[in-house]
């Protein structure tokens, strides 16, 4: 039987959430929550975890950010979204730690998530999942991810085989022990207008798309830093040998981006090419020390004074939404 907190009016309902409200907190109102429901959380801090079965919602903070942190469910995530088409605006998480390390602030097994001007930071993953459910397409945007990861196996973002991963305009910074900044295995990947920067972190590649894909990486600021564990700043295809991890289509598209390397040594890309690979990489800033595969077409400068760029750990700015 459902909670009787829940009015009995048919069709899509608005459902409160805050100390003065009837749902004290998102979990209570997980629980009732029904497809195409919109669900408002008053701007605070909830010790607290929930499961999102519905189908079809909307899910935001108002008043400011709420902020959720420091419990799991399931040993997987502060949130763990199973329905459709989920939207999440405004939203804070941090504390996301479980016994396996990889705990989320979002566990995605649904498909379908939008995530808007939310913040993710101090925890082991930020976003995991995707490709559980058919024709899954994820987009994260206006968000920010810091001091995020855990001996390399959680990531800021971690991006499984979805149809369609976007990231776009968001801001995605100290990726700590062993971290990819940026993860994904999806068949097409969009990374537009963000800030990439590992800055004084134990990063690994700044963006890794270990089974390549179609992958557009544009306009964005990519900064790998002095203590990165691993050299390589752009991974595409390194786990793609065996056909069965490959995605079918292996495209490359990066362009207009500006890519610095503070670290003393290091590659811009590693790259595993096969039969139907396409690389195109053109109209980029490269800037800093390393192996760079790609002059032609492109503008390379050792030092950050040769580009006009103010000293470590200065960054430029990214794309105005």
């Amino acid at each position: 039987m459902r909670n009787k907190t829940r009015a009995d009016a048919a069709g899509p309902q608005t459902l409160s959430v805050g100390p003065t409200r009837i749902y004290k907190t998102p979990s209570q109102a997980a629980q009732e929550a029904r497809d195409h429901d919109t669900i408002e959380i008053d701007a605070g801090v909830y010790v607290d975890c929930a499961v999102w079965k519905a189908s079809n919602i909307t899910i935001r903070g108002v008043g400011g950010r709420a902020h959720v942190k420091d419990k799991m469910c399931q040993g997987k995530g502060i949130w763990v979204t199973k329905g459709r088409n989920i939207i999440i605006e405004n939203i804070e998480f941090s504390g996301m730690r479980v016994p396996s390390e990889n705990g989320a602030g979002i566990r995605h097994e649904g498909a379908g998530l939008i995530i808007r001007n939310s913040y993710f930071h101090d925890g082991e993953e930020g976003i995991l999942g995707g490709g559980i459910k058919p024709n899954d397409v994820i987009l994260i945007e206006d968000s920010e991810f810091a001091r995020l990861g855990r001996k390399g196996q959680a990531h800021p973002m971690y991006i499984n085989v979805a149809e369609l991963f976007t990231l776009r305009r968001s801001y995605v910074h100290g990726c700590v022990d062993q971290a990819n900044c940026v993860k994904s295995r999806a068949k097409r990947t969009i990374i537009t207008c963000n800030v990439i920067a590992s800055l004084d972190s134990n990063s690994s590649f700044e963006i890794d798309l270990p089974q390549g894909g179609h992958a557009t990486v544009r306009d964005n600021i990519i900064e790998q830093g002095p203590k990165s564990v691993n050299y390589n700043i752009i991974s595409f295809a390194v786990e793609s040998k065996n056909p069965k991890r490959r995605n079918p289509e292996q495209n490359l598209i990066f362009k207009n981006n500006i890519v610095i390397n503070d670290h003393r040594k290091g590659r811009y890309f590693l790259i595993q090419h096969h039969r139907n690979t396409k690389i195109n990489v053109s109209g980029n800033r490269f800037i800093g020390p390393g192996t760079l595969d790609f002059k032609d077409g492109n503008e390379y400068f050792p030092r950050r004074f040769m580009a006009g760029l103010k000293p470590y750990p200065a960054l430029p700015p990214g794309c105005k939404k």
